[in-house]
């Protein structure tokens, strides 16, 4: 009688364990499917054609670097070992599921981004920058939710920037310097809390700066430079308390520069320069900016005088104020500026020499 009391229990730690067995074979034949599906991409994409067909000894390849079952979480070969060219189209990106890391800088791409590139559901750093891309950047990327660097700098990308990048909540930098990007700053990028480098410098960007970058609270380097940008600086900008570099550069930016740009107080560089038609006076909560190793309003419409509140600008190394309308006195405590190597105050209406105090 006992005996047939545990055949219930033994039949049923038998199925548990032929189930188990049976997920273990489905998971192994799995992730053998993932690693020769990987090994396949590499072959067929031609990029390593002076390597060995062995794909097994891929992990040893250069720029490749695998996790410890074998499966690809990088791809970053250093150009001056491996020039990708016109064979970047022939990497099936959708076959690695693990990549973390895409590093292709530098490396002579051409044609577009390969949609595939938008699928990597665990890539986290993206660098396409220094190549020949073209076309629109895919809405696509605003899946890549891993994502933290994104660097599409120095290609020939055109028209708008697609909105859908604001959806990459973890970015902490995003470069989209030197590309052919029209059309106004999306102002869902400003709901990207993480950011702390936006550069979009050299473009053709146009319109006004979007009030909401006053919700970027951890950014560090904003550089919107040479750009078709115009309207006013927005006072929301004061509340970037993080910022060490702004750089507004030949934008066209207009009316005065905002009392609120003084509550920036770990600014470093400061560059409002070449925009022609920013006017106003130097406002006096500039003083605050005592951490502020360069100031260039140079190439402006700038009236008024230079106050004395300058003086506390005690770790400037650089002043550039020339080709405006400033008038007056030079007040004599510029020169309690001990690191001051560079000054510029020239095509201004100023009628005195700075005056040494003893």
């Amino acid at each position: 009688m006992a005996s047939t009391d545990y055949e219930p229990k033994l039949l049923a730690i038998l199925s548990i364990s032929f189930f188990l067995s049976c997920i273990f074979v489905s998971v192994a034949a799995l992730d053998s499917a993932l690693l020769a599906s990987e090994g396949k991409a590499l072959l067929e994409s031609g990029w390593w054609s002076d390597y060995s067909n062995l794909t097994s000894r891929r992990c040893n390849w250069t720029g490749i670097v695998c996790d410890r079952a074998g499966s690809i979480t990088e791809i970053s070969p250093p150009p001056e070992f491996l020039q990708v060219g016109d064979k970047f189209a022939k990497m099936n990106f959708s076959c690695f599921s693990n990549l973390a890391r895409l590093d292709l800088a530098n490396h002579e791409l051409s044609g577009s981004i390969p949609p595939q590139i938008s699928i990597l559901p665990q890539l986290r750093y993206l660098d396409l920058s220094s190549n020949n891309l073209t076309g629109e950047l895919p809405s696509s990327l605003g899946n890549l939710s891993r994502l933290v660097v994104l660097d599409f700098s120095s290609n020939s990308f055109i028209n708008s920037i697609p909105p859908e990048l604001g959806n990459l909540k973890n970015l902490i930098a995003l470069s989209l310097s030197d590309n052919g990007f029209s059309g106004p700053i999306p102002s869902a990028l400003c709901h990207l809390d993480n950011l702390t480098y936006l550069l979009m410098d050299r473009n053709f960007l146009e319109g006004a700066l979007p009030r909401e970058i006053g919700n970027m609270r951890n950014l560090e380097i904003l550089d919107v430079s040479y750009n078709g940008l115009y309207g006013p600086i927005p006072p929301t900008l004061g509340r970037l308390a993080k910022l060490r570099s702004l750089i507004f550069r030949d934008v066209r930016i207009s009316g005065s520069i905002p009392l609120e740009i003084g509550n920036l107080t770990n600014l470093e560089d400061l560059d409002l320069s070449s925009n022609f038609i920013l006017g106003g006076s130097i406002p006096s909560t500039l003083g605050f900016l005592s951490n502020l190793i360069l100031l260039n309003l140079s190439h402006n419409q700038i009236n008024g005088f230079i106050l004395s509140e300058i003086q506390n600008l005690t770790n400037l190394e650089e002043l550039y104020l020339s080709s405006n309308n400033i008038n007056g006195l030079i007040p004599s405590t510029l020169s309690l500026l001990s690191n001051l190597i560079l000054l510029d105050l020239s095509y201004n209406q100023i009628t005195s020499e700075i005056t040494v105090p003893h």
